[in-house]
């Protein structure tokens, strides 16, 4: 018998409540949707809260695709004891006394950081794992003891949020590998304190790239039905995180009979590019999911098909078509600014390493690794004589890498194509991947005269690069000693001495070393010699002419914000402090910043402009505690109370959504539109009109209150 067609296939968050197995949510979304066809993925405990990602009806074909391989969750760790369970529903078994050392906020922040990196973690008694066939869970309640084995799980990040000394608690924050169990965490935390502990209470914050912010309740689609969910799906293709193909209409009927179509170009991160060999990609049409397919030779063959397509594939935010009559949603809000401002990652790397008899500096970072420090003795307690023993230590065993060199300043589009490419690169010869690049901008040192401003910061750059990717980060430090270092020397000792490099790949118009005498062609005669390849990535184009940092830097400083950002993949932001103005602008009924912008910041024209000023620095992996307020933006000193001081470098945000106090705080100000040149107004009520009608057309379109950018809330 033929399965009756579904009404329609989407995937849809919901935030699932205390006291519910996963089942049941699924069995409630059945009815509130009318549809049999309904799954979920990555289960939930009946006690846990947050992020549960659900299908409907061919969206359940693709559960067992997604990844969602790192999870979020706020937890309650409860000190002094531990239950059968490992959470607040199980026996107590055993308890200890809690110290004051462990409710002290110092200590506690200490032992929280010592959980992160890798680790082997033994599932609770009471889990789904499945031992020949028998669920721990069953075997538990039947009384019998079944020997699970330990996994390999990773915390990428630990955060100790608050300490509750009546309690006796800690709440956390963590951001860890798919299939780690928190419950685990905290026993195994316990008993190493010495005090014993379980979870009190679990929120899952995030599934991937799906997070709270995206989540409907139960009750809110009870009440509004498939409406909502049409709503509120989520987009499939970045939940998936596959790079995305537009079919042509004349494509349609091959793609239903699983021909064999075309390469064609695929949208990933902001850049366009033929699909890599073996590489899946998302077929879209119509705003509706229809397949995914799978690079081969030089055509995309069929994977999976979906005749009814899964709907909510949204296309990016073009800034340039904001306004009124057009304004971005809260998720469109949450996703342009995330895209926009790199997160606080938490990197541990070494000391600076000295490389050519202590000519040159570089620090290496590796993402999410273990605290490592220059060692003078191994681990069998034995002197070390190699003075990079701790860097080859973090790197691991095998240190085959594709090394991407380049200055990346802006990280704009055209670099982002060439570390997609190097990447791709990477992955094919069963390599990773090492960014190496240079602090400060060579410019800054060759021609300090004509020292380029900057389209990022040095930290935000370095906390971007990790997050295209790489598996380690190299940053030199240029300075006249390295920039006379002959190519030669710098690939062999400089590179060579921590890395084996297989392949180097670089912008068609590359130089390197003493002279700039380390073409792509001379690269490649080293390489035939050293036993690596050399590849010379073409320049990124839009428009006809090349994608530069020059060019996004003249948009930027005629205020051409909107330009800029099609070049950068991003829109454009700037760091600063806030400090205390004169106070004109909080006569007009609204917070405003004084931003002291940091030197050196490629700061755009003068003129208003409409955007976001982000509040909080991200301390983990998602921008935890960071809110993103709509703004109007004046940059340059304003004419009517201040003549005569035109061209100081001056911003003075409107916030509108915000209370409290900013000044001392650090802020990024993110730019999206261009509004209106400055003026000179001949009074106070002339000019407030016009502030005023600055603000409403950033209200209208931007929204008017803060958005959290961590999807921590609901």
């Amino acid at each position: 018998m033929s399965r009756k067609p579904s009404a329609f296939s989407a995937l849809i968050a919901i935030d699932k409540p205390v006291g519910m197995t996963s089942h049941d949510v699924v069995s409630r979304v059945r009815r509130a949707v009318g549809e049999k066809r309904v799954g979920h993925a990555g289960t939930l405990d009946p006690a846990a809260t947050g992020v549960l990602v659900v299908g409907i009806g061919q969206a359940t074909k693709l559960l067992g695709l997604l990844t969602l391989d790192r999870k979020g969750y706020d937890a309650t760790f409860q000190l002094g004891a531990e239950t059968t369970t490992d959470d607040a529903e199980g026996e107590v078994t055993r308890t200890a006394p809690v110290s004051d050392e462990l409710l002290d906020l110092g200590s506690a922040k200490f032992e929280v950081a010592e959980m992160r990196g890798e680790q082997d973690q033994v599932p609770p008694a009471f889990s789904a794992v499945s031992v020949n066939g028998r669920r721990a869970y069953d075997a538990a309640r039947a009384g019998e003891e079944l020997e699970l084995a330990a996994r390999r799980v990773r915390v990428f990040d630990a955060r100790l949020l608050s300490v509750d000394a009546e309690a006796k608690s800690w709440e956390l924050s963590l951001d860890v590998s798919k299939g780690t169990y928190v419950r685990s965490l905290a026993r195994d935390l316990g008993r190493k304190l010495g005090c014993y502990a379980h979870v009190s209470s679990l929120r899952r914050t995030f599934s991937g790239p799906v997070t709270l912010a995206d989540c409907v309740t139960l009750d809110e689609l009870e009440a509004r039905g498939a409406e909502l969910v049409h709503e509120r799906c989520l987009d499939p293709v970045r939940v998936l995180g596959l790079p995305e193909r537009a079919l042509g209409l004349d494509e349609v009927v091959d793609v239903m009979n699983g021909r064999r179509i075309s390469l064609g170009e695929v949208r990933y991160d902001c850049v366009s590019r033929v699909p890599n060999p073996g590489e899946r990609v998302a077929l879209t049409l119509g705003g509706g999911l229809a397949g995914i397919w799978r690079r081969e030779g030089r055509s995309l063959i069929c994977e999976n098909n979906f005749p009814q397509a899964i709907e909510g594939v949204r296309e990016p935010v073009d800034v340039r078509s904001l306004a009124p009559e057009s304004p971005l949603d809260a998720r469109g809000i949450r996703a342009l600014v995330r895209a926009s401002v790199p997160a606080g990652r938490a990197l541990r790397g070494g000391f600076g390493m000295r490389l050519l008899e202590g000519s040159v500096e570089c620090v290496l970072d590796v993402p999410y690794c273990d605290p490592f420090f220059t060692a003078a003795v191994d681990e069998r307690g034995n002197t070390v004589k190699d003075p990079l023993f701790s860097e080859k230590a973090a790197l691991g065993g095998d240190r085959r890498f594709v090394c991407a060199i380049g200055a990346f300043d802006g990280l704009h589009r055209g670099h982002r194509a060439l570390l997609s490419r190097a990447r791709a690169e990477a992955d094919h010869r069963g390599c990773r991947l090492a960014v190496v690049t240079f602090s400060p901008d060579p410019a800054r040192v060759l021609s300090p005269e004509d020292a380029p401003d900057d389209l990022l910061s040095a930290d935000d750059r370095e906390y971007a690069l990790i997050d295209t990717g790489a598996d380690a980060l190299l940053v030199f430090s240029f300075t006249p000693e390295l920039a006379s270092v002959p190519y030669e020397d710098f690939v062999r000792t400089c590179l060579g001495s921590l890395l084996d490099v297989r392949a180097i790949v670089v912008g068609e118009d590359f130089c390197l070393g003493a002279r700039g005498e380390g073409t792509v062609s001379a690269l490649s005669e080293l390489g035939e010699t050293d036993g690596f390849d050399v590849i010379g990535v073409e320049l990124s184009r839009e428009g006809g002419e090349p994608i530069t940092a020059t060019r996004i830097r003249g948009l930027i400083r005629q205020g051409s914000v909107e330009e800029a950002s099609v070049l950068l993949g991003r829109c454009h932001l700037v760091e600063g402090e806030v400090e205390r103005g004169r106070g004109e602008g909080t006569g007009f009924g609204f917070p405003t910043a004084n931003v002291c912008v940091a030197p050196g910041a490629c700061l755009p024209a003068e003129g208003v402009y409409a955007g976001f000023v982000v509040v909080g620095n991200g301390l983990g992996t998602d921008h935890v505690g960071e809110v993103a307020y709509p703004a109007a933006i004046n940059v340059g000193k304003p004419r009517t109370f201040s003549p005569h001081e035109e061209g100081e470098q001056f911003l003075e945000a409107t916030l509108l959504g915000f209370e409290g106090d900013l000044y001392g705080r650090v802020v990024r100000v993110v730019f999206v539109r261009w509004l209106r040149e400055p003026r000179t107004f001949g009074s106070v009520e002339e000019l407030e009109r016009v502030v005023l009608s600055n603000v409403e057309w950033v209200r209208k379109t931007l929204g008017e209150k803060g958005i959290e950018l961590s999807g921590r809330c609901g």
